[in-house]
C-alpha cells in the first residue's frame, strides 16, 4: 500500500510540474517578460528532497497563487495559472523552490471561478 501511494505521489507530481512546465511557456498567460523571468527560477520540489546534503534549505514561509475569472469576458480560472501565480509569489520573497502542498477550486468573493494553490517556500543555496 505504501508503494502504490508513493507510486500515485510520484506520478502526480510529475504530471503538475509537466503542466506548469508547458503553461509557463504560453505566451498568453497575461504574465510580463519579467514575471516569466521570475517564475522560471523556482523550481518545484518533493518533500524529500530537504533532506538532500549537498545543498542548504532555507524555509522562507507559505505562499499562495490564485487564478480568479472575475468576469465572463475573462479567461477562465485555471489551475496553470494559480501554480504559475504560486511561482511568483515563492520568486517574490526571494525563494527559487516551492513544494507543492495543494490545489483545489474555491468559491471566493468577486469570483465567477477560482483555483487556488499553496505550498511552501525555500531558498536552496549550495553548502559553505
Amino acid at each position: 500500500m505504501l508503494r502504490t501511494k508513493t507510486l500515485c505521489a510520484v506520478v502526480l507530481s510529475t504530471m503538475v510540474l509537466t503542466l506548469v512546465s508547458a503553461c509557463a511557456s504560453q505566451a498568453d498567460s497575461g504574465l510580463s517578460a519579467a514575471e516569466q523571468q521570475r517564475i522560471e527560477a523556482v523550481e518545484f520540489m518533493r518533500p524529500y528532497e530537504l533532506s538532500r546534503r549537498d545543498v542548504n534549505f532555507t524555509a522562507l514561509g507559505d505562499v499562495v497563487g490564485i487564478s480568479c475569472q472575475a468576469t465572463m469576458m475573462q479567461p477562465a480560472a485555471s489551475q496553470a495559472e494559480a501554480l504559475l501565480r504560486l511561482k511568483l509569489a515563492a520568486a517574490d520573497i526571494g525563494a527559487n523552490r516551492v513544494i507543492l502542498k495543494q490545489c483545489q477550486q474555491v468559491s471566493t468573493d468577486g469570483c465567477r471561478a477560482s483555483w487556488r494553490c499553496s505550498g511552501d517556500a525555500h531558498q536552496q543555496q549550495p553548502l559553505r
